[in-house]
């Protein structure tokens, strides 16, 4: 009632000051809108009870004109307001009219007016009524009606609303408001364009940055998008007409959200925490309970929903200006734009609220000042954004700068010392080559000249020193190969090869090598000849290893060379009968310099080499070797390749039967060149291959040639180059220099290089100026758009030696100039320079791409070393001293209490060797520095079940130590273990205690005995068939209770995370090969079948006529990928497509990228 009257005082006083009574509303020839405003009678109904008699009595008697400025606003009332117009219609025919209202968020107003044959009609809409309630489908409140001509009319209004009460009330024809309509929707359409583009921008940025500020903002420009929408109505036409209840809430929720999100872009702008954290606090509590409001405002009346919001709002803005102007005094570089933006905004959102509570403002203003506002405020904010992610960007780009860069030196570094081991390696390993031919083949002359006066004694000295000579020359190979495949440079000369031959020939080879051991070589082989693709020597060398370490480690029995062929294959087989591997060996076997651990392996010798070179020479050609042996029983390695053709049987091929053990005397008769070369070649032990050095292997064919005939084999090797000159007398001279050495072309002009050029391309080019109708000149400009300076070098040769031919030369692309005359030394000299330069730029490349596969080492390396680090860390669980040192000797834990027991420093031990810990305790205790002193004495390391201790003194202290060996699938530990004289006293005290306590050497056997069972049950369980299963029906039930034992072992040890990695594993997979896939026909043409018949990694089958490949198919889909997929058969297809498309840019990095996640992701498997 207060209110009331407040109300009625305030409303009469405005009457008497600025106008004595309301007039009717003319309608004339006025086309536009009109806006009503003393014409407007309003009434108050306090109690909201008041029908439309009622109401229309009341009008008249107490109603009072609006005579202040602008249209009514009464503020958050509950009371009903009864508005009546007064109309004058002076047109002459009826008119449609249009009465709106430009506030929609009123809930409920009711249009009552008289129709042509007088009667009352009344129409109902607002935000409270579905919205097709209104005539027109428009976001204002809107009734459509019609006055009748030359007649005066009333029409009236009854507004109810839980919010604030305005009443905006304009009248216009339907052709004006159809033509507003539209103007207004563009409008609006053009300001929620841009929002929505500032939104999708920042949510871009914030995706590919991860900075939060940009995901605030975008929150905020979309909740506040969605507030505007609900204020004008919009939202309620387009997103949910027919919720009315929602309606009436959205405004107040919409600015509860915006508030939440806009406090967190605040505090992420301005980086509150750091510029004060009791308003940090503040903005923090401020977001917690504006979210809570969200949530009470779904559930709490709508009109306490908007005056909540109202108030959070109002708190919102203080909390931001203080921010704001703190961040300025403090010169802040993101203040200047969050002050201007925030200036803005503030003017907009004090319209806003201003409006709400009532006052009077004008209408452009009043209910479009928020939206100006929010889009120039949020144009600044995104330039500040902007501007800091720009400096953000400057200072990740230095950081990784000087990153990259001090990665790039550490790489330099090691790739030199790299290369200078290798080249030293190489050198040293060719020179000797060349005497210990001379000395294998002279001494075998000399044995074979059954004429000369040789005695027995002397014969024996022959013998050794051709056999030492041999052994050497065997070692000095492996080291040749190694060096080789270690840099990358060994290369294969694949042709078709008769692997029967090759087993022959390797049987042959092998049969000295038995001696006097009761060993019977046999041989089996099919009836038909097996041709297969690759380098015969290098297929003869692995089958050469093999079966010469068959016959080493098999002191009786049976080693034999089978082939077998498969479906799509050939498996080549060496099965002994001899003392077997054990399962803690075969998976490091094949590592370099790795020998088994045996009196055979000590007494036989060797580099341990040999099977390591073999593998890496069986995955040159797709292939590997695959091991199986069971200790005691003997070892069978094999591997298969692609079979490309069988062929009839001929007369000259070797038998396929059993051979014995006796070897056959040969007569050697070697009084001609040729017979030196096939005594060479002759020799029983030697496995001499071919090498690409040309002068440093000795060939009978070469030999029978001649002179001549070697020097072109030696240039073949060289390199290509095309001469270039119109005197063929030069022609002559340069050939004779270079012949010897480098395959040569010539070509008496210009033209006839271009064509000579045009079918193949050489190595180098030397090149005459003085040339008729094409010079040198014309002839280098045509030839470097086609060829650079790196790919195609161009040596001019000429008798111009002025300083600006030289210029011109070489500025026209050319390497090198040579002046008339020349020395054969000189010219030699720099083509060889030219070549060597040549050479260095194809390893630079080589270089730069396997620069990021280096790193990857340096990462999986510091990986295995904390893994190494943990593994030993877990083992400290007793509390006795405790040294963990890895197969090199290198300490990789030490715990506290062997720190203190041997005076050392854990950290300056670490990743040391551990003899440094022996120097520091010869001094105090010479017998236990002898001990501790690696390598390791064998007879104290312990025994599995039998651990062993020895006492020792170290100044005071006294005790005893056990060395003990912990095996894993790829790697072996020693620990030290020590055991003081008065721990030892506790420990036994303890232990009739707790007898059921494990010591820490009790520890240590059960893990070693674990993995031996794992990789036993592994081998078994891989050996199992269907006819087993049949024949010994209780074995499935025993595997079912592995499975039970998987299954419970897999809930309680295995890591949450397993599932996300086999995922990301799999997934890495199929990335490799649908890019594979990709660019292989992108760069080549060829589709995914020629794919797999030119690898040969993967199988092609005839389907209806149609060829397929399943398997790699099954591969290029998620759903349908292998349950154990094999990774190195995708490995294998990457690089493959790798050599093929490199030359594409995109496809190479986009694959390499591919391989080094795959690699990453399997190298992280094996870790863990």
């Amino acid at each position: 009632m207060r209110q009331k009257h407040a109300w009625k005082i305030c409303l009469v006083w405005l009457t008497c000051l600025f106008s004595s009574g309301a007039a009717a509303l003319e309608l004339d020839s006025f086309s536009g809108g009109l806006v009503p405003g003393s014409e407007l009678i309003l009434f108050e109904d306090v109690g909201a009870e008041l029908d439309f008699e009622q109401a229309r009595a009341q009008l008249s008697v107490a109603g009072l004109p609006w005579v202040a400025p602008g249209q009514p606003n009464l503020g958050y009332r509950r009371s009903a307001l009864w508005v009546r117009v007064d109309l004058n219609n002076r047109f002459e025919e009826p008119r449609d009219w249009v009465a709106y209202i430009g506030f929609p968020n009123l809930d409920r107003v009711d249009f009552y007016y008289q129709d042509s044959d007088g009667a009352w009609q009344s129409h109902a809409a607002g935000s409270a009524l579905p919205f097709r309630a209104r005539h027109l489908m428009h976001r204002s409140i809107n009734f459509e009606f019609q006055v009748p001509p030359s007649e005066a009319m009333s029409i009236y209004f009854r507004v109810e609303s839980t919010g604030s009460l305005q009443f905006p009330l304009a009248l216009a024809s339907t052709t004006f408001f159809a033509s507003e309509a539209q103007r207004t929707l563009f409008t609006s359409g053009l300001y929620y364009g841009l929002m929505l583009m500032i939104a999708i921008y920042s949510l871009g940025v914030w995706y590919t940055s991860r900075e939060s500020g940009f995901l605030y903002f975008a929150l905020v420009v979309v909740f506040g998008s969605l507030y505007s929408l609900s204020t004008q109505g919009l939202a309620y036409q387009y997103l949910w007409p027919e919720a009315p209840g929602w309606a009436n809430r959205s405004t107040g929720v919409f600015s509860l959200i915006a508030s939440v999100a806009g406090i967190l872009f605040v505090r992420s702008f301005l980086n509150l925490k750091s510029l004060d954290h009791r308003l940090d606090r503040a903005a923090r509590l401020f977001a917690v309970l504006a979210a809570l409001g969200v949530v009470a405002s779904l559930v709490v009346a709508s009109s306490l929903v908007n005056r909540m919001a109202l108030g959070f709002v109002a708190v919102f803005t203080l909390l931001v200006t203080v921010s704001g102007l703190l961040a300025k005094r403090r010169l802040v570089r993101a203040a200047r734009f969050f002050v201007s933006a925030w200036t803005i905004l503030l003017i907009g959102i004090l319209l806003e609220l201003l409006q709400r509570m009532g006052v009077i403002i004008p209408p452009l203003l009043a209910y479009n000042g928020i939206q100006i506002a929010t889009l120039a405020a949020v144009t600044v904010l995104a330039l500040g954004l902007s501007d800091r992610l720009q400096d953000m960007m400057e200072g990740y780009k230095s950081a990784q700068h000087d990153l990259l860069r001090a990665n790039q030196l550490k790489i330099d570094a090691l790739q030199q010392a790299d290369n200078v081991k290798e080249e030293f390696i190489a050198n040293v390993s060719h020179e000797l080559r060349t005497p210990l031919t001379g000395i294998i083949g002279l001494a075998e002359i000399m044995l074979a000249d059954r004429s000369s006066d040789l005695n027995a004694s002397q014969r024996e000295t022959l013998t050794l020193m051709k056999v030492s000579a041999q052994r050497l020359s065997s070692l000095v190979n492996d080291v040749i190969d190694f060096s080789a495949i270690k840099s990358g440079h060994l290369s294969l000369n694949k042709r078709d090869v008769d692997l029967k031959q090759v087993c022959a020939v390797v049987a042959r080879m092998t049969r000295p090598l038995v001696g006097d051991k009761p060993i019977k070589l046999a041989e089996s082989y099919p009836a038909a000849r097996i041709i297969v693709e690759g380098d015969e020597d290098r297929l003869q060398q692995v089958l050469f290893n093999l079966v010469a370490n068959a016959v080493k480690f098999t002191p009786h029995g049976t080693v034999t060379i089978a082939v077998e062929v498969l479906e799509l294959d050939v498996r080549v087989s060496v099965r002994d009968t001899g003392i077997g591997i054990s399962a803690a060996e075969q998976s490091k076997i094949f590592k370099r310099f790795y020998q088994i651990d045996s009196d055979e392996a000590r007494q036989a010798g060797g580099t341990g080499l040999g099977l390591s070179i073999s593998q890496r020479l069986l995955e040159l050609h797709d292939s590997e070797i695959v091991l199986r042996s069971t200790p005691g029983e003997g070892s069978l390695f094999y591997f298969d390749l692609p079979l490309k053709k069988t062929l009839p049987e001929t007369k000259k091929t070797g038998r396929s039967a059993t051979h014995g053990s006796s070897q056959d005397a040969r007569d050697v008769i070697a009084s001609k060149p040729t017979e030196l070369a096939a005594a060479v070649q002759a020799t029983g032990m030697s496995v001499e291959r071919r090498s690409n050095q040309g002068p440093l292997d000795i060939d009978a064919d070469a030999i029978a040639e001649g002179e001549s005939g070697s020097k072109g084999a030696r240039g073949q090797m060289q390199g290509k180059i095309l001469v270039v000159d119109d005197e063929y007398l030069n022609l002559r001279i340069v050939e004779s220099h270079l012949a010897d050495q480098y395959q040569l072309t010539t070509a008496l002009s210009g033209a006839e290089a271009l064509e000579k050029l045009s079918n193949e391309k050489p190595d180098l080019i030397i090149l005459d100026l003085m040339m008729p109708i094409m010079t040198g000149y014309q002839f280098c400009q045509i030839v470097r758009k086609r060829y650079d300076s790196d790919d195609l070098p161009i040596v001019i040769l000429t008798a111009k030696n002025r300083v600006e031919d030289l210029v011109k030369g070489l500025s026209l692309g050319a390497n090198d100039y040579i002046t008339k005359p020349f020395s054969k030394e000189e010219l030699r000299i720099r083509i060889d320079k030219q070549f060597e330069l040549l050479n260095l730029t194809h390893v630079k490349r080589d270089n730069q791409r396997l620069s990021w596969q280096l790193q990857r080492y340096e990462e999986s390396e510091k990986r295995l070393r904390e893994r190494e680090q943990r593994l030993a860390a877990l083992l400290d669980v007793t509390g006795d001293p405790l040294l963990a040192i890895d197969e090199a000797g290198i300490v990789i834990f030490i715990n506290n209490a062997a720190e203190q027991l041997l005076q050392v420093n854990g950290e300056s031990c670490l990743q040391q060797s551990v003899n440094r810990v022996s120097d520091q305790l010869l001094p105090r205790s010479p017998a236990l520095a002898d001990a501790v002193h690696f390598p390791f004495n064998e007879d104290r390391i312990s025994r599995p079940g039998n651990t062993e201790y020895f006492d020792f003194e170290l100044e005071t202290v006294s005790g005893r130590f056990c060395l003990l060996t912990l095996s894993q699938v790829d790697q072996e530990f020693y620990l030290l273990v020590f055991e003081t004289s008065v721990a030892r006293t506790v420990s036994q005290e303890q232990e009739s205690e707790a007898p059921d306590t494990l010591s820490l050497p009790q520890i240590i056997e059960e893990i070693n005995r674990n993995v031996e069972r794992t990789q036993l049950l592994g081998e078994y369980l891989s050996q199992i068939k269907p006819e087993d299963l049949r024949k010994h029906k209780d074995l499935a039930d025993e595997l079912g209770h592995i499975d039970k034992l998987i299954t419970h072992l897999s809930g309680t040890l295995i890591p949450d995370d397993d599932d996300n990695s086999e995922l990301k594993y799999r997934e890495a997979l199929v990335k490799v090969m649908q890019d594979c896939h990709y660019y292989w026909q992108k760069v080549t043409g060829e589709s995914i079948i020629d794919l797999a018949e030119k690898s040969r990694i993967w199988s092609v089958s005839i389907d209806n006529g149609r060829l397929r490949t399943r398997s790699m198919n099954r591969y290029l889909s998620l759903d349908k990928l292998p349950a154990n997929p094999r990774w190195r058969q995708v490995a294998r297809t990457a690089y493959f497509v790798l050599s093929k498309v490199s030359a594409d840019e995109e496809a190479r990095k986009s694959l390499e990228t591919s391989v080094a996640n795959l690699q990453e992701i399997v190298e992280q498997k094996a870790l863990n």
